[in-house]
């Protein structure tokens, strides 16, 4: 609780004299809201700093301060920084806490004046948690690069991949219809959409904001909600549940004021996206938005199989099993990723009678002129693979999109 300069103890008000003195003598390096944040003082900094005209004008006329009390001064200023350093890191954690809640109500509250979600089922879907799962089908998709705009032209000056968002809402449409005809020929009990990151075109070189159709900020909001309504066509015209899994891409980061990759890894818009579908189905029983976040990876059970959900960048492909089984002591059945843009397949050891698989799923954007210019990327696609309990992998669906 903050206090007024009267309530400060006599040994407080002492340090805080000498502070403000070594500060007007230009050695000491706070400001002057750090200082009065050190001492829990209410008073504004303005008001410290003008305490600090008259301490400076009293000690250069000469008048002497409580100097015998130094020596105890000094002793207790280790302690006393240590602990305006615990406090000025709680506080950091708390705004970005309460940053983070007021950035997920607001979202909640804009979602209560949107149309309610109308779900026309040619039959009754059964509720996620109301059924056995014997059948499942996984449906992995990502690197939407969501607000992209860009052609990617070949050697003869022919269009390789053209994209922008209408070409997005195109491709899953299409994507929309090869489910729907697996879920028929398959007959699964349940869809478990992994969405593996990168569902934004964000802000990681200047380049890319010459390419963006969109702000970041009206990217994710124009992704959220045309993913809602696919969810909610998938789940009409399948009648069958459907669970999403998301992790957050490198490209949702938005590394303000010229940081480097990382530096603030929860400053990704992708987070936002999530906690809209969340907020958006809070009240459905048919699809199920497993986290309002976007974790950066993700454990998944699909009919007794455990699956790993990650993006995959830095990810060594051939060590990955190997190196979360030492890492966690945990037996992962599978792993999901994306990031180059291609599809991949590779075995990565065997568990439970069984082969463990990592799938790199395919982008739905398709190559882009920086993985162009890596000499990485594929075709446009996702990929679904059916899981059956007892069983494991029983088939995949590479899809290509046009």
């Amino acid at each position: 609780m903050s206090r007024t300069l009267e309530q400060l103890e006599q040994q407080e008000k002492q340090l805080l004299v000498q502070e403000i003195l070594d500060k007007k003598n230009g050695g000491y390096d706070k400001d002057w809201s750090e200082m009065a944040a050190e001492f829990d003082l209410e008073c504004s900094p303005e008001t410290l700093r003008k305490a600090g005209v008259g301490v400076k004008l009293a000690s250069d006329a000469g008048m002497e301060f409580n100097v015998e009390a130094r020596e105890s001064i000094d002793r207790n200023f280790v302690e006393r920084q240590k602990m305006y350093d615990i406090r000025r890191e709680i506080r950091k954690d708390l705004r970005e806490f309460s940053r983070t809640e007021l950035i997920c109500e607001s979202i909640r509250e804009s979602i209560k004046g949107l149309p309610k979600i109308s779900l026309s089922a040619p039959k009754k879907i059964i509720p996620l948690w109301d059924k056995e799962i014997r059948r499942e089908l996984i449906v992995g998709m990502g690197d939407f690069h969501y607000g992209a705009s860009f052609c990617v032209y070949g050697l003869c000056n022919e269009i390789i991949n053209e994209y922008n968002p209408d070409v997005f809402s195109k491709r899953m449409g299409e994507l929309h219809d090869r489910i729907v005809d697996i879920c028929v020929k398959e007959n699964p009990e349940q869809i478990t959409v992994m969405i593996v990151g990168d569902m934004l075109d964000g802000m990681l070189r200047v380049s890319q904001l010459q390419r963006l159709q969109y702000g970041i900020v009206d990217s994710a909001m124009h992704l959220a909600e045309e993913l809602t309504q696919w969810f909610v066509r998938l789940a009409s015209d399948t009648a069958v549940p459907i669970r999403v899994a998301a992790v957050r891409g490198n490209h949702g980061e938005i590394r303000p004021l010229g940081t480097k990759a990382g530096q603030f890894p929860e400053e990704n818009m992708e987070r936002i996206v999530m906690h809209y579908l969340r907020a958006r189905f809070d009240d459905e029983n048919w699809i199920f938005v497993m986290d309002n976040d976007a974790p950066m990876q993700q454990m998944i059970d699909v009919c007794g199989y455990k699956f790993l959900l990650l993006h995959g960048q830095g990810v060594n492909i051939e060590s990955l099993a190997r190196d979360c089984v030492n890492q966690y002591h945990f037996a992962i059945d599978g792993f999901v990723l994306g990031h180059l843009h291609k599809q991949q397949t590779f075995q990565s050891g065997m568990l439970n009678g069984t082969n463990v698989m990592v799938e790199r799923i395919p982008s739905i954007c398709g190559v882009d002129p920086y993985a162009q210019s890596q000499g990485y990327g594929g075709m446009p696609g996702a990929t679904c693979i059916l899981i059956e309990e007892g069983y494991g992998r029983r088939c995949v669906y590479p899809i290509v999109l046009k």
